[in-house]
């Protein structure tokens, strides 16, 4: 596996082959010293495929109305969706369910990119995935890390042994070759299996100063760092709106992370469960619920983080514009993204609308007029210290939307 070049710290020496598994999904690399905090960016995955014709539909699109007799969003009646604004000539609109989302994007904190995806043939989600990443698409050179992870070793790596998170059992993809990214599925939950008694016998075996008894000290380390944080921090979750649903319970989490100031500086969240074949209506609608209020609760739990905070949503492709015979979509290409910040130019939708009629598709799918990667670039060079932009997206060339100030 060829690997790009990594900054020689404390953190990337030890992290190839000295961690530490110390308790269930815990994987610690020993960091450098903590640096002046960058903006927190926080990359969030609808694992599934989402169906952005859907999240963000033109609902009054002839070609739109045609393609969907019993799954598209209606503009009048019961249900009828959210206006949003125009990209070119078309309207376009939320669904009913997404007030949360309507209400950040009226205060400006959010902005969406309609017609994004990956230019690929595929439509395999472990491929696709696979393939977003790690950064790849079609006729072009394979990555082997992810894209993260070039972006961490091109940057900086913020310098905490909690810097670089993911809010799972498992590290995603985008990780692949960061030894120091953490799991952490639930940060209540993120100690040393039996407690105090536990993490002393494993300090008590691990006082040297050989690779595998340093990176168990910083894991010890950070397992304190956290449980101290949880009994200082000013918990705001309980009145910011989250459900029970998994995705606030992952951004509760996070939230709660950020809110102790141990160096969170890339964090990244999955919300799974939008391969929607059939009967898209209800699900749709349940999921999306969850997906709006999650976000807004979570934006109003970072009050007083919101300048430093950058969260960006992708999906591995979009669905397929005709409804099948089951009332749902099947595997498609062009897709959507939302990003929302303190510094975002928000309230407006970015891009390049292909258009819904057949000779604008790409066959049978929403063509993909906005890399993916592009609007990722934006966000490194603007929000988050990227100056070698090119060892993260080698074959992208740097074109901001102006999304992000």
């Amino acid at each position: 596996m060829n690997m790009p070049h990594m900054p020689l710290s404390r953190r990337r020496l030890l992290a190839g082959a000295a961690l530490a598994t110390i308790a269930p999904g815990l994987r610690v690399s020993l960091a450098a010293d903590v640096t002046t905090p960058r903006d927190i960016l926080i990359v969030l995955f609808q694992r599934g495929a989402c169906d952005w014709l859907q999240m963000l539909s033109p609902a009054g699109d002839p070609a739109y109305i045609a393609a969907r007799p019993s799954i598209r969003i209606p503009t009048t009646g019961t249900n009828a969706g959210i206006g949003l604004g125009s990209m070119g000539t078309t309207d376009f609109y939320l669904p009913a369910v997404a007030t949360d989302l309507k209400a950040l994007y009226d205060a400006g904190d959010l902005a969406f990119v309609h017609a994004t995806g990956i230019h690929t043939t595929d439509r395999s989600h472990f491929t696709c995935q696979d393939m977003m990443e790690k950064g790849n698409a079609d006729a072009e050179t394979e990555q082997h890390v992810g894209w993260l992870t070039r972006h961490i070793a091109s940057a900086g790596d913020g310098g905490h042994a909690l810097s670089t998170m993911a809010v799972a059992a498992t590290n995603p993809a985008a990780l692949l070759g960061d030894g120091g990214a953490i799991a952490i599925g639930n940060a209540d939950n993120f100690n040393i299996s039996g407690g105090t008694a536990n993490a002393n016998v494993i300090r008590a075996m691990n006082t040297g100063t050989s690779p595998y008894q340093s990176v168990a000290t910083a894991a010890l380390n950070a397992v304190n760092d956290v449980q101290a944080g949880l009994k200082t921090i000013t918990d705001t979750s309980a009145t910011a709106g989250y459900t029970g649903g998994s995705l606030s319970q992952s951004l509760r989490s996070l939230g709660k992370m950020i809110k102790m100031n141990v160096g969170v500086d890339i964090a990244t969240v999955d919300f799974g469960s939008w391969d929607m074949h059939n009967s898209l209506v209800s699900e749709f609608n349940t999921r999306t619920t969850e997906f709006s209020r999650a976000i807004g609760a979570f934006w109003k739990d970072m009050a007083d983080y919101q300048n430093r905070i950058t969260l960006v949503t992708m999906t591995e492709f979009g669905r397929r514009v005709v409804e099948n015979a089951s009332q749902g979509t099947d595997h498609g290409s062009g897709s959507g993204m939302l990003v929302l910040g303190g510094n975002v130019n928000g309230g407006k939708i970015y891009g390049t609308w292909p258009g819904l009629g057949t000779a604008q598709l790409t066959t049978g799918d929403l063509t993909v007029t906005t890399d993916y990667r592009q609007v990722l670039s934006e966000i490194l060079v603007k929000r988050h210290a990227e100056k070698k932009l090119a060892s993260v997206f080698p074959t992208v060339k740097y074109a901001p939307l102006g999304l992000t100030a």
